[in-house]
């Protein structure tokens, strides 16, 4: 399977957000201005990579449709 350039973008964009949001310390603790702020800055981002990146990604790979069962007649 080969990565495209969208899957290797969304990809990046993902992992380093996802670090930044997890970096330890950071906000301190009893901090709420920063915890707002570092969840304007990493939270938000990552939501929107991961919901546009999905939508990009099914754009190119088109889910195949389920074949429908046929339930027995009992």
């Amino acid at each position: 399977m080969k990565v495209t350039k969208t899957e290797l973008f969304w990809l990046i964009i993902t992992v380093v957000l996802y670090v930044l949001y997890n970096i330890p310390g950071l906000p301190p603790l009893g901090d709420s201005r920063g915890m707002i702020i570092h969840a304007l800055l990493t939270v938000l981002p990552l939501w929107i990579a991961g919901y546009v990146g999905m939508s990009r990604v099914y754009r190119i790979y088109r889910l195949r449709a389920q074949p429908q069962k046929k339930e027995r007649e009992e």
